[in-house]
């Protein structure tokens, strides 16, 4: 899990599964409350509350485009509070270990252009499996 310790430490790239991890503590660190200013605190709470949100407001999408480009649709219109200036994408991108530090001007453009689509994909990734 990431958090303030590891500033200043050496970051490299991680395996997938646990760079994945670190980006939903992430996403779940930048939820606080909900649409009626209740504090969210388990990360099931802010689970519901980022697919309730989804569903309510981009529901309508899902079927018309498919599920991962609605939620990169919704991300881009900044539904959540995440990194969204391109000169913060890939700094977060090596703190969170998904890629090495000191990357290629080539391997940072290509982290900026599929951010939205990536963030999606994690966010999917959490996405509570119905019964």
């Amino acid at each position: 899990m990431f958090n303030e310790s590891m500033k200043g430490r050496t970051m490299t790239k991680l395996h997938h599964t646990e760079y994945k991890k670190n980006y939903k503590n992430y996403i779940l660190s930048t939820i606080e409350t909900d649409n009626e200013d209740k504090p969210l605190k388990t990360d099931n709470e802010k689970i519901k509350y980022i697919f309730d949100r989804f569903n309510s407001e981009f529901g309508w999408n899902i079927e018309r485009i498919g599920k991962h480009k609605a939620m990169t649709e919704w991300l881009q219109g900044l539904a959540l509070d995440i990194e969204y200036w391109n000169n913060e994408i890939v700094p977060l991108a090596i703190k969170m270990g998904s890629i090495e530090e000191n990357p290629s001007e080539k391997l940072q453009a290509r982290v900026i252009e599929n951010y939205w689509s990536f963030m999606a994909n994690v966010i999917l990734w959490f996405e509570p499996k119905k019964q």
